[in-house]
């Protein structure tokens, strides 16, 4: 096995999941240049999206003070800069599958402990519509769901929530236009569930908007503790 794996190095070296240069020998996930500035989430963070805020005493970033949040908190892993937003484009859209064992891993080496200790009942990839994923072949976050459920021993469900509405890019509204463009984007597709507690999992956390609709989503069909995680979240909202 350890041969074989040898030869499809050979033939495909791995690559850095940030830059996508060659890594060079002893070097995995990440180049060490890049390891250098990747811009972790520290504290003190907003109470509820997980957001990095000026100081203790600012318990809500902006954005979670001036619209209601539906989920109980969030654990983004690294703050949406370069070299990382370079990396994660990739991830998104240029097929680098193999880039989400190396993101979940540091969503685990972040908040892994705290996300084991949620005891969470299912792990739920935010959806993308049947065109979109169709054209690009997979869904990150659930690429990114199945590694974390590796480290956290909690089951990926894929058929709980459907993207109903092929929605236009995030990035190309703004903030008031993403919650509107959210409200009616995703809808069950089971009339019961059995969970208590379910965490969901993306990509990027910008305004929330996405997080939002599926958590109330979710909550009208009775899952009481809903969290979320992701990669990336961003700054200025």
């Amino acid at each position: 096995m350890k041969f074989g794996k040898r030869i499809i190095d050979l033939v495909y070296p791995p690559a850095c999941a940030v830059c996508q240069q060659v890594l060079a020998p002893g070097e995995t996930g990440c180049c060490t240049s890049c390891r250098k500035e990747i811009d972790h989430v520290k504290a003190p963070v907003c109470k509820k999206c997980g957001k990095e805020v000026p100081d203790r005493s600012v318990e809500l970033c902006r954005n979670c003070s001036e619209h209601e949040r539906s989920f109980v908190r969030g654990y983004p892993a690294m703050n949406y800069v370069s070299p990382v937003k370079e990396g994660v484009y990739a991830f998104k859209y240029q097929s680098r599958k193999d880039a989400a064992g190396f993101f979940a891993a540091e969503i685990i080496r972040v908040h892994g402990r705290e996300l084991l200790s949620l005891q969470a009942d299912a792990l739920i990839p935010v959806p993308v519509h049947k065109r979109k994923l169709k054209r690009r072949g997979y869904n990150q976050a659930e690429l990114l769901a199945r590694e974390l459920s590796n480290y956290l021993r909690v089951p990926v469900d894929t058929g709980l929530l459907e993207r109903s509405v092929n929605t236009p890019p995030q990035k190309t509204l703004d903030p008031a236009l993403r919650e509107k463009n959210m409200k009616s984007a995703f809808q069950m597709t089971k009339k019961s569930v059995n969970y208590r507690s379910v965490m969901l999992v993306d990509d990027i956390y910008t305004t929330g908007s996405t997080i939002e609709a599926c958590t109330r989503l979710l909550r009208a069909h009775g899952i009481e503790d809903i969290y979320y995680t992701s990669i990336c979240i961003g700054k200025g909202y």
